[in-house]
């Protein structure tokens, strides 16, 4: 995963404006199918055979999925992917929220790494990756 940031200078300080991430994925194609099923607005129109561009969470993050072979290439891991640089966390206001996603993952085609649980610190929630294997941790932090 490589994240761009746009800056903007400012006199005594960088100052990112915006903020989103780029992935190499195998197939553009099958990770639209994949991030629409789950409920993900799509960043733009979306059509572009070589990118599926998706935002999440309230302010919009932007995670862009390349076609494997673009240029992003030069800057991720080679295939296969045997681990990531960094996982997504979403949160999920209610349990009944991270169970009801945890149904629309599995039922997306995502695969399950960990099966809905409540950690030692309390927290609920479970982990999963894309078709590609790109790690999300879907996470209720109730006990805060």
């Amino acid at each position: 995963m490589l994240f761009s940031v746009f800056i903007k200078s400012k006199k005594d300080n960088m100052n990112a404006s915006m903020i989103w991430a780029n992935s190499s994925v195998k197939d553009v194609e099958r990770t639209r199918k994949f991030y629409g099923q789950l409920g993900f607005n799509p960043n733009g129109n979306n059509n572009d055979p070589r990118l599926a561009s998706f935002k999440f969470g309230k302010d919009d993050f932007v995670i862009h999925y390349f076609q494997e072979g673009s240029q992003i290439d030069n800057y991720l891991p080679s295939w296969p992917i045997h681990s990531n640089e960094i996982m997504f966390t979403l949160s999920a206001e209610s349990k009944k929220e991270v169970d009801e996603f945890y149904k629309t993952v599995k039922d997306a085609g995502g695969t399950i790494i960990n099966e809905p649980l409540r950690d030692k610190a309390g927290y609920y929630g479970f982990v999963f990756s894309d078709p590609d294997g790109h790690k999300f941790n879907v996470l209720l932090m109730d006990n805060m």
